[in-house]
């Protein structure tokens, strides 16, 4: 009885913090409190659930921005997400603590004044974050990869492999299981 009460809490708090600036469906949970900011989009999927009870989850979405959560993904503490195009994250991944995505580096190399042009960022279903990892613009990451803690990812990670590092490489590819 104890953890269903601390289950509709987390549900509870979700829909009062979001206060429909967020597309969130009613099983979305939140642990601790999430930084909304901007003014672009943030959908949520059926199952989410989100940590953000030692440090705030970020979400940030310039006007065309878009950021989409697949159904039961799990974000811990610490993780800031910006989008002024798209950032997309699958199903069923699992992102660790301090994780950093963004799709565009918010100014040039040479003209820093001038912003460059958003690359979308695509986190695939079923993938595995460390923690401490940043993303940078324009990479995928294929279905079933796991990235190890503290890399950056630079560059596109295929499906079903390991990859760190900084930059993040593949470390090596994971094997079909007889049941997948």
């Amino acid at each position: 009885l104890v953890s269903r009460i601390v289950d509709f809490c987390h549900i509870l708090n979700a829909q009062v913090r979001f206060l429909g600036r967020v597309k969130a469906p009613f099983s979305v949970r939140l642990q601790g409190r999430v930084h909304l900011s901007g003014s672009g989009e943030v959908v949520l999927g059926e199952g989410v659930s989100l940590n953000g009870t030692v440090v705030p989850v970020e979400l940030i979405t310039y006007a065309s921005g878009r950021i989409e959560i697949g159904s039961h993904t799990f974000i811990n503490y610490g993780s800031s997400i910006a989008a002024r195009a798209s950032v997309k994250i699958g199903s069923y991944c699992h992102i660790g603590h301090y994780f950093f995505v963004m799709d565009n580096d918010q100014h040039d190399v040479v003209r820093h004044w001038q912003l460059p042009p958003s690359e979308p960022v695509v986190i695939e279903d079923e993938v595995w974050i460390g923690s401490k990892v940043v993303i940078l613009p324009g990479v995928r990451i294929g279905s079933r990869a796991v990235i190890g803690a503290g890399s950056i990812v630079t560059k596109d990670i295929p499906p079903r492999c390991v990859a760190a590092g900084n930059p993040a490489r593949v470390l090596r590819h994971l094997q079909l299981r007889p049941t997948d």
